[in-house]
């Protein structure tokens, strides 16, 4: 995609998040990456429901502001630690859903083994610990988690996902906030229903002949805990998460 087709995708993203909620008022933030050395970004203190392409910013990989008449979103560095990280990312995107927030700020994890489209398209999601946004130490806040998973829940604050496109990188958002939507319905009719060893395990062998990556696929973990979370137990503590809600029996 050209640069020109690149910003009329970021406001039509911008579009999509306002329009379901995902971003009120200011919120929220999106990029996409041009080329080795320059990231397109959304601006601070504008509303990403009614961007237009000339609206938007290219930054360095330093976080250095090369164009744009707007001052860069003020959570770039989060954008930029991602493309850093992982070659294979082109699109960022970070917002609020209210369901995925939900479980950010109650400490609640989110569970696994309950539907087979969050198994295949998502797999497990870590929860990163609070960190004041905007510093580099929120950005750092990701990095045990960046390189095995594609969405990560911000704690007491939010959701960012990233992908191979933007598009793609706002679709695990939109799956997400789904998920926890049903989620959150669920606990009013009863106790959710886990998926056992054997249904995981199928479920895992489908995603790895779809081409979707999963740590779990080469983990030596035994079936009967593939829905309970081994890829990111560790990140337990230090984000201050534990099931209460969804606590597997």
């Amino acid at each position: 995609m050209t640069e020109s087709q690149l910003r009329e995708e970021i406001c039509e993203i911008g579009r999509r998040m306002y329009q379901r909620q995902f971003c009120a008022a200011n919120e929220g933030n999106i990029s996409v990456r041009l080329d080795e050395e320059r990231v397109l970004c959304t601006p601070t203190l504008r509303c990403k429901g009614f961007l237009n392409p000339a609206d938007l910013c290219v930054v360095d990989l330093a976080g250095n502001q090369l164009a744009g008449e707007l001052q860069k979103t003020s959570e770039i560095l989060l954008h930029l630690q991602i493309y850093r990280q992982r070659q294979d990312i082109i699109g960022v995107v970070h917002c609020h859903p209210p369901h995925v927030t939900a479980f950010a700020i109650t400490g609640e994890p989110i569970p696994m083994g309950l539907l087979p489209e969050p198994e295949v398209f998502l797999g497990e999601v870590p929860t990163a610990p609070y960190v004041l946004p905007g510093t580099q130490a929120f950005a750092d806040s990701i990095l045990p988690f960046v390189q095995k998973t594609n969405a990560i829940v911000l704690a007491n604050h939010g959701v960012v996902s990233y992908a191979s496109g933007l598009e793609r990188a706002y679709w695990l958002t939109e799956i997400l906030d789904s998920y926890c939507r049903i989620l959150i319905n669920s606990r009013a009719l009863g106790v959710p229903k886990y998926f056992d060893g054997t249904q995981m395990r199928e479920l895992l062998d489908l995603k790895e002949r779809w081409g979707f990556a999963d740590p779990r696929t080469t983990s030596k973990c035994p079936d009967d805990q593939l829905g309970n979370y081994p890829t990111f137990r560790s990140d337990w503590a230090a984000s201050n998460v534990s099931p209460n809600a969804f606590k597997k029996p």
